[in-house]
């Protein structure tokens, strides 16, 4: 095993107990706002959290869990926010800034009591009151308790670290902003299926943020549209195919308000796909002519559950139009069939554009194999006129790029890089920014991310794309890069 190999296996390793720390401290802090420390129910969660400590603790003394702005660490290393984590991590967070402690230091040797003790005292605390860590130090002080120690919550205030924590923070905001709008998804979802009242206004509460974020800065979003989960593959397509529509409608220029529309219809347009059976949805081969069927009726499922929801006006009606639409295809050749040809809205239009190219590159609709990002686009370009709008095709690969974010590449340096930033110039669009992730020698790279633009003394580029690579091929995972 080589030492960058080793370094890496020991990194993912330690990435792996950081999550299942903040899983496990979120599992304690909920259990003990039920029960007291001597309760039964605390002592599976406590032995937990112990055994985890323990495994840090061969390599260290000491663990520490901190909290930067929004971002959780352990020791030095920063916990990517995942799906998989995300609640729990959201109220390790929450509960951490309540009581202004910024970094809770487990020493080795500590044991289950003491666990049990920290748990039940730090969940127990009114944070409502003022001075809330003063008063846990106090508290803890008071029971004899030494291990673990907490720290105070500071404000960093030097100017660099301001601007990198701004940065970190929008990141990090995107990426809420991200989850959460999963976690509305499957909420409506849920409510739909089990017949109860539906209402989009959490949802529409979210989109707007979303909206406000890409309007600023829409590269970090749209990375984050490369994030895959097979258990929650429709929640996760909704809120990407609402990115990838927002990203157009801002080419077009339009409003806050259209744009907070045009966002619910994407988030909104498989609303009918609960009324598919799982076997079916979730099915790992290719469907029956008998199931095409089922899946091809979707729309008009959505189209049944959006007129259910209440206060039908302006916006349910054009979330409605997006969700019948986005499968009848540019010349109607698509689904559900209709009695009479009409034009196609605007806003289906690109709904269309956005789910089909999602859907390519995903491994769970049409191939179960998905296709990399520039080769869904060319075969989205091949049906330009047809399927797809033609100006809209092309006002999307410019809000994407001709490599879209994502897209593995491989540089002429022989260095692999994934396409970071998206060029706005239109006549640079193959020229984006490139994160590096493997050397020439084929050796994981730290990331630096490389100008495509910039040129050499000669006034040559100096980094070229070669060409794209499969990164299921090279059993790359992209999405890494961008949480």
């Amino acid at each position: 095993m080589s030492r960058n190999t080793a370094v890496r296996s020991y990194d993912e390793e330690r990435a792996q107990l950081g999550k299942q720390v903040v899983n496990q401290f979120a599992i304690l802090i909920k259990t003990s706002q039920i029960h007291d420390a001597g309760n039964v129910a605390l002592q599976q969660p406590a032995e937990n959290f112990g055994k985890t400590l323990g495994d840090l603790f061969i390599d260290d003394p000491e663990v520490a869990l901190s909290l930067e702005g929004e971002a959780l660490f352990l020791g030095d290393m920063k916990l990517k926010l995942d799906i998989d984590i995300f609640t729990n991590f959201m109220l390790v967070n929450e509960e951490m800034k309540k009581r202004k402690v910024g970094s809770i230091v487990f020493s080795r040797g500590i044991g289950e009591r003491e666990i049990r003790k920290f748990s039940s005292l730090f969940a127990s605390l009114d944070t409502r009151l003022p001075e809330p860590f003063e008063r846990l130090e106090k508290e803890l002080e008071d029971a004899g308790l030494t291990n673990p120690q907490i720290l105070f919550l500071e404000e960093k205030k030097e100017k660099e670290e301001v601007a990198q924590a701004t940065e970190d923070n929008e990141k990090d905001l995107a990426k809420k902003t991200y989850f959460n709008t999963v976690t509305a998804v499957g909420e409506v979802m849920e409510s739909v299926k089990l017949r109860q009242a539906v209402s989009l206004k959490r949802a529409k509460r979210i989109v707007q943020s979303m909206v406000d974020l890409i309007m600023q800065e829409d590269s970090t979003l749209l990375g984050l549209t490369n994030l895959r989960s097979h258990d929650e593959y429709t929640y996760n397509h909704s809120v990407n195919v609402c990115i990838l529509a927002l990203a157009i409608g801002q080419r077009l220029g339009y409003s806050k308000k259209r744009l907070c529309e045009l966002g619910m219809a994407g988030l909104f347009h498989d609303l009918g796909k609960f009324g598919i059976p799982l076997d079916v949805l979730n099915k790992p081969t290719d469907f029956t002519e008998e199931e095409w069927k089922v899946m091809r009726r979707h729309p008009i499922f959505s189209v049944k559950e959006l007129v259910r929801l209440k206060g039908v006006n302006d916006m349910a009606i054009r979330v409605t139009i997006g969700a019948f639409e986005h499968h009848l295809n540019y010349d109607l050749s698509g689904y559900p069939k209709l009695a009479k040809k009409r034009n196609l809205s605007l806003l289906g239009r690109i709904i269309c554009i956005v789910d089909c190219y999602d859907a390519l590159t995903s491994s769970r609709v049409y191939n179960r194999v998905p296709f990399p990002p520039d080769k869904a686009l060319r075969f989205m370009l091949s049906k330009s006129g047809k399927a797809f709008d033609p100006i809209l095709m092309k006002l999307f690969v410019n809000a994407i790029g001709v490599y879209p974010i994502g897209t593995l590449v491989l540089l002429n340096t022989k260095e692999i890089g994934v396409v970071f930033t998206s060029n706005p110039n239109p006549e640079r669009g193959d020229r984006p920014k490139v994160k590096r992730v493997m050397d020439a020698e084929g050796n994981e790279a730290h990331g630096e991310l490389v100008d495509l633009c910039e040129q050499n003394e000669s006034g040559h580029f100096k980094y070229e794309i070669v060409n794209a690579i499969d990164a299921g091929k090279y059993k790359i995972d992209v999405a890494k890069y961008f949480v």
